[in-house]
């Protein structure tokens, strides 16, 4: 094919992108409430005639000004030498005329062209390199970093969020804190803040996943959409434990938006999500199994760079929406090391800038009983929660709710989140509740002491047991005591006046029978 055969494709090509520019801009120039948008997916620098380019900047300068973009108010904002390239006042009518459809998705367009432009500029230097060079490693490494910077470049074409800061606000008094108004304790204080990264962590059984419904509960109640990604049940649990709560089938149909993902999200799959939570004005979006989310990402739990990556790469996307982002994530089994911090990395609290919350169990969940865990913060960046919350006492996290779960039948249950109270009966209450999950864990460690016993071939001594099993060895030893005066365990004095262990022979004859 010869170059003139060619001409006319580029002509085609050229005229193409000349026709997705004005769309793009007579559309938002007729529709300037589609500007936010628009603008996260293209730049002045991708529009390459003088026309489109110049009335674009304008519009973005005038539009985020809240200044008006009519055609006379358009005409007069340009120097006379600006409007004399773009052909005079008649160049806005013009621009009108291209105005069709969504901007949206003429700004897609326009993206998916430049880009491809991109493509065969750096293929065609390519093609002339290795031509001329005898280099091809060389050449090969040129072409491979040219194409990965067009992949990785930020939709808005560079440094936009580098820009300063307007501290107007701050300094003149008139700056009011962000304010947890997605989902509500039972006294009506809100929990989570709206755009932004929240969290609830805790041990499995814990019921992270039954706090996170409740507010998806409060806000279907309020007429308002929610998105739940779930990497760790199903549809059926989850909506299962929804209807448990009292929603209504229809409300559920309307305003609940069920996500399972079986492969990793690709950064199109991530926009289109954040597009349909921005289009219905969702106000929570729940990530039910942070764990399982990174695992099919391929990110590393431990690895602080793959916990920023994670954040950069699905959590704040989906806060910058304004929906209320709330992740929920898992705890070491131990509470001694755990600290305030969800199993991986202190990064993870790190990335989070709302409330992230820390759910310890105290009653065990199930049918018949009446379940408790206690919900407490480990983190208020924005510090209106905090204020709503009890000192911890001995807890260094403050104490904000507790969480009850109330099995009435198999069709039904009731959930409170109870706000924290205060005087001799509450705190007879809550020493009760403090007594019960020791008893819990007693209970667990001594399980592990029996399981030690039954297993090894030879009495153990008390220091043998807590070498053995994990956790605080001063509960370890009181889980051995209270073995003992049960008789369950066998003690006998040995050589050197040892304190030796064992289980007793009619229980591992019982066991084995």
């Amino acid at each position: 094919m010869t170059r003139q055969e060619e001409a006319p494709e580029w002509s085609v090509r050229d005229q193409q992108r000349m026709e997705l520019e004005q769309a793009v801009v007579g559309t938002v120039m007729m529709s300037p409430r589609e500007y936010a948008e628009v603008a996260e997916i293209v730049h002045a620098d991708m529009f390459r005639h003088p026309q489109t380019r110049i009335v674009w900047d304008l519009l973005g300068r005038r539009i985020t000004a809240g200044e008006p973009t009519d055609f006379l108010a358009l005409q007069l904002a340009l120097p006379e030498a600006d409007l004399k390239q773009i052909g005079g006042p008649v160049a806005f009518s013009l621009l009108a005329s291209h105005s069709v459809g969504s901007a949206l998705w003429h700004a897609e367009r326009l993206r998916h062209h430049v880009i491809r432009d991109q493509i065969t500029g750096v293929l065609r230097g390519a093609i002339t390199r290795v031509q001329q060079d005898d280099d091809v490693d060389a050449t090969l490494e040129a072409v491979t970093t040219a194409l990965t910077d067009l992949g990785t470049a930020a939709p808005q074409g560079g440094a936009s969020d580098w820009a300063e800061v307007d501290l107007t606000a701050v300094l003149d008094g008139t700056h009011k804190p962000a304010q947890p108004t997605v989902g509500a304790r039972n006294d009506g204080v809100g929990m989570f803040y709206p755009g932004r990264v929240n969290g609830i962590q805790g041990e499995s059984e814990a019921g992270k996943s039954w706090v996170a419904l409740i507010c998806c509960l409060v806000e279907i109640n309020r007429g308002n959409h929610v998105f739940y990604l779930d990497f760790e049940d199903s549809e059926e649990g989850i909506v299962g434990r929804l209807m448990l709560l009292g929603a209504r089938p229809d409300d559920v149909r309307t305003y609940f938006h069920y996500i399972r993902p079986a492969t990793a999200p690709t950064t199109a799959t991530i926009k289109t999500l954040g597009r349909r939570i921005t289009d219905l004005r969702a106000t929570l979006a729940v990530l039910d199994g942070v764990t399982e989310a990174m695992t099919m990402m391929g990110l590393e739990l431990k690895e602080n760079s793959d916990i920023a990556k994670f954040g950069r790469m699905l959590l704040r996307p989906l806060a910058d929406t304004g929906a209320a982002v709330v992740s929920l994530d898992h705890v070491v089994k131990s509470t001694e090391s755990r600290g305030r911090y969800s199993l991986g990395g202190v990064h993870k609290l790190n990335a989070v800038d709302g409330v992230q919350y820390m759910l310890e169990a105290v009653h065990p969940f199930g049918v018949n009983t009446e379940g408790r865990s206690r919900l407490r913060i480990a983190k208020d960046r924005p510090a209106q929660v905090r204020r709503h919350a009890l000192p911890g006492g001995k807890n260094p996290m403050h104490w904000f709710a507790d969480l009850v779960i109330v099995w009435r039948s198999d069709d039904f249950s009731e959930a409170f989140l109870y706000p924290p109270s205060q005087g001799s009966a509450d705190e007879t209450v809550a020493e009760k509740d403090d007594r019960a999950r020791e008893e819990l864990e007693l209970a667990e460690r001594a399980q592990e002491v029996l399981r030690v016993l039954e297993t090894s071939t030879v009495p153990l001594s008390t220091t043998n047991i807590i070498d053995r099993v994990l956790g605080r060895g001063t509960l370890t030893r009181k889980a051995l005591e209270h073995l003992v005066a049960a008789g369950r365990v066998d003690r006998t004095i040995g050589p050197r006046k040892a304190q030796l262990h064992s289980v007793p022979k009619q229980r591992e004859q019982g066991d084995g029978k």
